[in-house]
């Protein structure tokens, strides 16, 4: 589980940003300076959207259970509150879908993830099911700040970070179009354009569309 690999053990943080995430300019504000004076466990890009659902079925929730002895029936953001509001219980709520982050671009407290019972949900959720979707990273972060800690679970939407992350065809989660062309010359119906010059002499996109 990549929370207790060697690689990372003299980190408190982690950044993270998939494979095909693309930064398109300076960020004017700092989501890592922002995770740690707020003392949060998890900032994410946004919560629901692409990121989809959790508790499709009852094995998510008797997953989740099984590491906590609780589950988790619904969580939503509420205008005026700071983080993710969750509410918890028992079986009467292994039916309940849940809303996970958009996984894309999130930073996280390593100490939070790596303590025993999180770690223990990890092995709990992945089971034997080795680089499956099914039980995919997107829940596997969501969940145990749901259930832990939602008041240090944060959205960078409902902060106003706009940071320029471009992902499938998204720019700070509102359509963009094709990276390549959005590279090249901006990508009109949205009004969106890179403004990176420290990027574009050095950076060569050789993939996408």
């Amino acid at each position: 589980h990549i929370w207790r690999n060697p690689a990372l053990a003299k980190y408190k943080y982690m950044l993270w940003i998939d494979s095909d995430g693309f930064s398109t300019r300076p960020w004017d504000r700092d989501p890592m300076a922002y995770l740690i004076n707020n003392d949060l466990v998890l900032f994410a890009a946004k919560y629901g959207g692409l990121g989809g659902t959790f508790g499709r079925d009852e094995e998510d929730h008797k997953r989740i259970f099984k590491s906590f002895n609780t589950t988790i029936c619904e969580a939503y953001e509420e205008e005026g509150v700071p983080h993710v509001v969750s509410k918890l219980g028992g079986k009467e709520c292994f039916d309940k879908k849940i809303k996970n982050v958009h996984g894309y671009f999130h930073l996280t407290n390593l100490d939070f993830y790596r303590s025993d019972m999180v770690v223990n949900w990890a092995k709990n959720w992945i089971g034997d099911c080795y680089l499956c979707r099914n039980f995919d990273d997107q829940a596997a972060v969501t969940v145990p700040a749901l259930v832990l800690a939602p008041e240090r679970m944060w959205a960078m939407e409902a902060h106003n970070f706009s940071l320029g992350v471009f992902h499938n065809c998204e720019m700070d989660n509102k359509k963009a179009g094709g990276f390549i062309q959005l590279w090249r010359k901006g990508h009109k119906e949205s009004n969106i354009t890179i403004d990176f010059p420290e990027a574009r002499a050095n950076c060569e996109i050789k993939a996408g569309s």
